[in-house]
């Protein structure tokens, strides 16, 4: 006859089947959680951080372009010499490459640095003739200009900040023009090099065109980035997020901003890649986790198990020889084997009864219940604890719950809750006291400390939209533990009197309590 698999080998394979579903549906759950929230985070941080920079370059733009204006003020002096303008040149050394001032037919009459030698063998100083399209444009504009991004004669991408000179007779003599040659150290490469971490996270800026101006690998300055979808985003004027692959195929996390100003777009690139790391980590922290839960799991279900069918074994090895145990045959009465079963689980149901612990929060706020504050209190008492206490409730709730409906009402009394613990500090125990009523045990705190946060909450819902579509008051009560005090109830009636006290006045206040305060009837 077949014997078949014995009891506690089941349920011990039950228990491991349990353990690995458990384990399973963990390990999708908290990794589809864990994509999700990186995503995102990835997201708006790389959005954040392009804003940030574009605002940045606005300021700094903004900033050299006052400069610029400032010197071209000064240099409409006839005593404006060298020596001034490599004055304001040291001073702007973080902002630009040269400084410059022209005459009306484009000609250098003082630049500092006083000679500057570029790689192609050309010099530029006093009576260089720039003859370019963009300083063309500066002098025929007569007014503050900022340029495009451009490549100059000697081979560098360029940018012009420029103000005009007028004389004291209102007569236009020239421009001021400070260069900034992108591609070398400068305030604005600065700015958006320092997004290049280790993680493959890198920024690019490109101009209206799509052209890139700045990039970490400086052989993309120039490349023609206008068909990359960020950039046909940004282009636009549209700032934002989005994920995006790159022509090289590499998925990425893109932040991009647009600057108004200047029609620049800032993208900011994070690799996808970066996922796998902490999801590795995560499968194999669960996965860790998981077994060692097993391991507990087998030792202790073998030795419950083997208690628990201990009488089911004794009774499979007298069915196996009935005959060497006949005066014990009437002293088992089990009929078969499914009785035995459900005899086992109603006894585990059991013992899961008895493991369970009674739920100390409230269940429509999630916030400590009334059994949680009486424990709490009781326990700064015994160790002579300062603390003080907050008790609150809702004004005219009643009238809430009678015009909205009880659903309303609960929502009002969960946003009351929320509204609390946003000023609640670790230490403090925010609870439900019953109904709309709400206390805060404050340890460590004065009275006068518990009445600034108690006013802070009050003035808070005093203008906060609530589930009802308007404001809210509430009406607070303050006390304190005194060393005389021997039961919590004393330290809990003088904040219900000072609440009390604070609904005859009017509601929506606080007040403190105190001993000369009498009922009045």
């Amino acid at each position: 006859m077949k014997k078949g698999i014995k009891l506690n080998v089941v349920i011990s394979l039950l228990l491991v089947f349990v353990v690995v579903v458990a384990t399973v549906a963990n390990l999708v759950y908290a990794t589809n959680a864990l994509r999700t929230s990186l995503t995102t985070n990835y997201l708006e941080n790389n959005h954040n951080y392009t804003n940030k920079l574009a605002e940045g370059l606005e300021y700094v733009i903004d900033d050299m372009q006052q400069s610029i204006t400032t010197i071209a003020k000064l240099a409409s002096f006839p005593d404006f010499e060298q020596k001034d303008l490599d004055i304001f040149y040291q001073s702007e050394l973080e902002h630009f490459n040269s400084i410059f001032v022209t005459d009306i037919n484009s000609m250098i009459k003082l630049i500092s640095p006083k000679i500057i030698h570029f790689d192609n063998g050309q010099i530029v100083q006093a009576g260089t003739v720039i003859e370019t399209d963009i300083m063309k444009k500066a002098l025929s504009t007569k007014k503050p200009f900022i340029s495009e991004p451009y490549i100059s004669a000697v081979g560098k991408l360029l940018m012009l900040v420029t103000a005009p000179i007028y004389n004291k007779n209102g007569v236009f003599e020239g421009v001021v023009a400070g260069t900034i040659y992108l591609e070398d150290k400068n305030i604005i490469n600065h700015l958006l090099s320092t997004h290049e971490y280790q993680d493959g996270s890198y920024v690019y800026a490109v101009d209206k065109d799509g052209k890139v101006i700045y990039h970490p690998d400086p052989e993309k300055i120039q490349a023609d980035f206008s068909d990359r979808p960020a950039v046909k985003i940004v282009s636009k004027g549209i700032s934002g997020y989005k994920e995006i692959t790159t022509p090289e195929g590499i998925e990425n996390f893109a932040g991009f901003s647009y600057i108004e100003d200047l029609g620049w777009g800032v993208v900011s690139l994070t690799p996808k890649s970066n996922l796998n790391r902490p999801l590795f980590n995560l499968v194999i922290k669960i996965l860790a986790q998981s077994a060692t839960i097993l391991i507990i799991v087998l030792i202790l279900a073998t030795i419950l198990v083997k208690r628990l069918t201990k009488p089911l074994t004794t009774l499979a090895q007298f069915s196996e020889n009935p005959s060497a145990n006949k005066e014990h045959q009437n002293s088992f009465n089990i009929s078969s084997n499914i009785y035995e079963i459900n005899q086992l689980t109603r006894q585990i149901r059991r013992q899961f009864v008895q493991m369970n612990k009674e739920i100390q929060l409230d269940g429509l706020t999630g916030l400590a219940n009334r059994k949680s504050f009486d424990l709490k209190i009781k326990k700064w008492m015994e160790r002579n604890d300062a603390f003080a206490l907050v008790m609150l409730d809702i004004d005219n709730f009643k009238a809430i719950n009678d015009t909205y409906g009880h659903i309303v009402g609960d929502e009002v009394i969960k946003y009351l809750a929320n509204s609390i613990l946003k000023f609640a500090t670790m230490d403090d125990l925010v609870f439900r006291y019953g109904g709309e009523e709400f206390g805060i045990l404050m340890k460590g705190k004065t009275e006068t400390d518990a009445l600034h946060v108690a006013e802070l909450i009050r003035e808070n819902i005093a203008i906060t939209d609530s589930p009802t579509g308007m404001p809210i008051t509430i009406s607070l009560g303050i006390s304190s533990y005194q060393g005389s005090d021997v039961h919590p109830n004393a330290i809990i009636e003088r904040a219900d009197k000072a609440l009390y006290q604070s609904k005859e006045k009017g509601k929506n206040q606080t007040t403190i309590y105190q001993e000369e305060y009498i009922t009045k009837i």
